[in-house]
């Protein structure tokens, strides 16, 4: 498979205004970073619409599964909100989003972490 163009090199304009914003920002700026999903949605086929990652933590490795949406999230996508953890309980059982890829005027959680 051939490397993608991506980064500032390759999308100029969008990181423009992404190093804008974190200026604007710095303290918010400070708990970010842009990542680039190609690996997950052309490499291992991930529909984000669908599928969610789940992350933990083993030892020094960063272990990530990807399962249904409808297992760990609740969709309030109906009221203009973001996705919701729930879990068997209700709880969030320790879990957090911890990753979104922005949809329109909708952040989507495409990552959960413990």
């Amino acid at each position: 498979m051939p490397i993608p163009k991506v980064g500032p090199k390759a999308d100029v304009e969008f990181f423009k205004d992404i190093e804008a914003l974190f200026e604007k920002h710095p303290e918010a700026a400070k708990k970010y970073s842009i990542r680039f999903i190609g690996g997950e949605v052309d490499a291992l086929k991930i529909d984000f619409k669908t599928t969610v990652g789940l992350s933990r933590l083993e030892g020094k490795q960063l272990i990530t599964e990807f399962v249904d949406r409808g297992t760990l999230l609740q969709d309030k996508s109906a009221g203009g909100g973001e996705d919701e953890i729930v879990d068997a309980e209700g709880g969030n059982a320790g879990r957090f989003c911890c990753e979104w890829v922005i949809q329109g005027s909708r952040s989507r959680c495409v990552k959960i972490c413990s």
